[in-house]
């Protein structure tokens, strides 16, 4: 009895204590009234309908349920996309590392040595990767630092020190120092290594400071002195210290090269022939500035453009080192990136006054420029792939004259100007007559594309205002030993290259025109001797300009030469290598200024 009492008991206490928590869960209080019996019978409908869910796909048709389905889909996917879209709008796509880049180009490497490569365009474009200058020039043609992480002019502009990067190391592990520099330099100005830069470095000595500074001392100020620090690269020391002169060309290291460039020599491959087919390049993990992306470029080498092109549409490379202008359409539908840029570069008819009476007449010289038309040469000789040039100093250079006298095309005027020098009268044929003599010159020039082309064009112009023209054409060997050296000729075609400095004292200055001078016309003037001997010695770079403004003014009134285009750079690239960005540059192998902003491969980062 006490044992169902008690049980009783437990169970009366335990009914008391559930039923305020079930009245809670119902949301009515003990003592519930009508308004929380309306709330109680609410909350359970809608319990009642979240649980009746679970048995929704009993109760729909297939046909509901297949529309219940892609509604929750959509709905799935609209999350999906704006957690997309979102996370786009707070990130941004960047490069990352990784990923190769094959070029072509014709041509073959021989001798990838600084000093010895600018003879040759594919050991240029191959130095270039490899190896590291003092300073340098960006993709804009600013100089900026590379090797040397500063330097200092004396106010004289006769001493120049630089202070060399401490971190710096060769591809085999050793450490640059002020001896590479200083090795290098003096294996220029040895005759016996001949290098094409010997002539850049006499009238200058340079000394040791200590292990990471320099100095170059100068007999006289020279203003394109930082600009000749940019077109070679050093060589380490303990790698050609014991190589002879006479060795020197013939070394193991001009095709294995060792430098301290983006890139290092990883293997070169060759045919039965012996010519080289391929030749890589792998990342410098050590690099001292800003590591490249791309980890491999590799150059394949081919006889011709023709061979060239086509190895680009059978996708055998992603770039091409020079596009033709016949090939560009070829090219247009083949996912590829064209960059054209104006080269540093003219081409001039030259004359030699000297070797043709007639042409020691002003106005005759006049009435030639005025008879051609530099825009039909473009057109139709180069597909237009140059611009039409009007001094030696190019736009964008220091000292270029925007308002220069330009010859354009009238023929018109050319006639005038011959009637005027006495040029009035006609043979048979329509050449112009005087004293019964024609007016008859001679043109020479290259016997290779586009010379023959632009010739012929400037033949018509000159003959279509009673001019009889003959022209000779050469293999190019052959023109400089037995034509331009000796200044053999009475107008040459030819053309100029003005680097990054305009300096034209070795191109224009009277002293310049014998052998081994390059003033292919035989202009003295002493005025203009004195505007580009003060130029070159002066470091104010306003004094400079005005000097070469007045200079191009004297030119185009005396007209020793009448200058035809400058030509374009046509570089091709498959669109999926990013980041490329050509502005300027002087030679070819300056497209790979920049080549540490390549890129293939991407991630995405926060903004």
């Amino acid at each position: 009895m006490f044992i169902d009492n008690q049980r009783e008991y437990h169970h009366t206490e335990k009914n008391k204590k559930q039923k305020p928590i079930l009245e809670e869960i119902e949301g009515s209080p003990p003592k519930a009234g009508p308004p929380r019996a309306e709330k109680k019978i609410n909350i359970r409908s809608k319990i009642s309908r979240v649980k009746l869910l679970k048995y929704l796909p009993y109760v729909l048709s297939k046909k509901e349920r297949g529309v219940l389905i892609l509604l929750l889909l959509a709905i799935v996917i609209s999350f999906f996309f704006l957690g997309v879209r979102y996370y786009k709008g707070l990130t941004q796509e960047v490069p990352r590392h990784g990923g190769y880049f094959t070029e072509g180009t014709v041509g073959q490497p021989k001798l990838v040595n600084p000093i010895l490569c600018q003879t040759n365009d594919v050991d240029m474009d191959l130095s270039m990767l490899i190896y590291s200058g003092l300073i340098k020039y960006n993709s804009s043609g600013e100089l900026i630092p590379d090797l040397a992480e500063g330097y200092e002019i004396s106010e004289d502009g006769k001493n120049y020190i630089f202070h060399l990067r401490r971190n710096i190391k060769w591809h085999d592990d050793f450490k640059l120092t002020a001896d590479d520099v200083i090795f290098t330099v003096e294996l220029i100005k040895n005759p016996e290594y001949k290098s094409p830069l010997y002539p850049n470095f006499q009238g200058v000595a340079i000394e040791k400071v200590d292990d990471f500074t320099l100095k170059f001392v100068l007999d006289e100020p020279f203003s394109p002195f930082l600009y000749e620090q940019t077109i070679f690269g050093i060589l380490p020391k303990h790698i050609w210290e014991n190589v002879l002169p006479e060795n020197f060309a013939l070394a193991e290291y001009n095709l294995r090269p060792i430098g301290t460039g983006p890139y290092q020599f990883e293997e070169y491959k060759k045919d039965k022939q012996g010519n080289i087919n391929s030749y890589v390049l792998v990342l410098n993990e050590n690099y001292h500035l800003d590591k490249p992306f791309l980890e491999k470029i590799t150059f394949l080498f081919f006889e011709d453009e023709a061979d060239l092109i086509q190895a680009f549409q059978d996708k055998e490379i992603t770039g091409v080192s020079y596009i033709p202008a016949e090939y560009k359409k070829d090219l247009e539908k083949e996912g590829i990136n064209f960059y054209s840029v104006s080269l540093p570069k003219f081409y001039a008819l030259f004359f030699n006054q000297p070797k043709n009476e007639h042409l020691k007449n002003k106005e005759v010289r006049k009435a030639l420029a005025y008879a051609i038309d530099k825009q039909e040469i473009i057109d139709k000789a180069l597909n237009g792939q140059a611009v039409p040039a009007h001094t030696p100093i190019l736009p964008g250079f220091l000292g270029h004259n925007p308002e220069i006298k330009k010859y354009e095309y009238n023929q018109k005027r050319a006639l005038e100007l011959l009637n005027k020098a006495g040029w009035k009268d006609t043979d048979e044929e329509g050449n112009r007559l005087k004293e019964g003599q024609p007016l008859e010159i001679i043109i020479t020039s290259v016997d290779q594309p586009p010379f023959p082309q632009v010739l012929d064009i400037i033949k018509e112009a000159w003959e279509n205002i009673g001019i009889k023209v003959h022209i000779k054409l050469y293999d190019p060997a052959k023109l400089q030993v037995e034509y331009i050296k000796p200044r053999n000729y009475e107008v040459l075609l030819y053309g100029e290259l003005m680097m990054h400095d305009p300096d034209p004292w070795p191109f224009w200055h009277s002293s310049q025109r014998l052998d081994p001078g390059l003033n292919l016309t035989s202009f003295k003037d002493e005025a203009v001797d004195d505007l580009l001997g003060e130029a070159r010695h002066t470091l104010d770079q306003d004094e400079r300009a005005k000097k070469y403004l007045h200079f191009q003014n004297i030119l185009a009134e005396e007209i020793p030469a009448i200058f035809l285009y400058s030509p374009t750079y046509l570089y091709g690239v498959d669109k999926k290598i990013k980041g490329i960005k050509l502005d300027r540059i002087t030679f070819p192998s300056d497209r790979f200024a920049e080549i540490n902003m390549w890129y293939v491969k991407t991630k995405r980062a926060w903004k």
